[in-house]
């Protein structure tokens, strides 16, 4: 398992330095069940996330999903053995890598993702 620092672009924000960076992002490899309803049809498939942050992950497809995209998750945060569910949308994409905000994790959910990025910190 690979660990370090990333950091994650706000919406709206440029790649202009560090002050303009929303999350800490922590460099590990997780793989992603991802669940769209696009045009009407539902389409399942797996995915790779390879940072992750409280607030989102970068996910690679094999298929590259327009900006605003509703998706549901599907993972287990390393060092956890509770799969987490949640709902996502896609903020940026370039070309197969996918930027993805976590959309109203629930209390516990947050928590979990964020002692799992504290750990992270404190590996790397």
């Amino acid at each position: 398992m690979e660990l370090g620092k990333t950091q994650f672009y706000g919406q709206g924000s440029t790649a202009g330095g560090e002050d303009d960076r929303r999350w800490e992002r922590q460099s590990v490899v997780i793989p992603v069940n991802v669940t769209i309803f696009l045009d009407g049809q539902r389409s399942s498939f797996r995915g790779q996330a390879s940072d992750i942050s409280s607030g989102g992950m970068r996910l690679f497809l094999t298929r590259e999903l327009p900006f605003g995209t509703s998706l549901n998750l599907e993972f287990v945060m390393p060092y956890n053995t509770t799969e987490l569910v949640l709902r996502g949308v896609i903020r940026n994409r370039d070309g197969f890598t996918h930027g993805v905000e976590f959309l109203n994790p629930t209390d516990q959910q947050q928590q979990m993702i964020e002692r799992t990025c504290n750990i992270f910190k404190l590996l790397s």
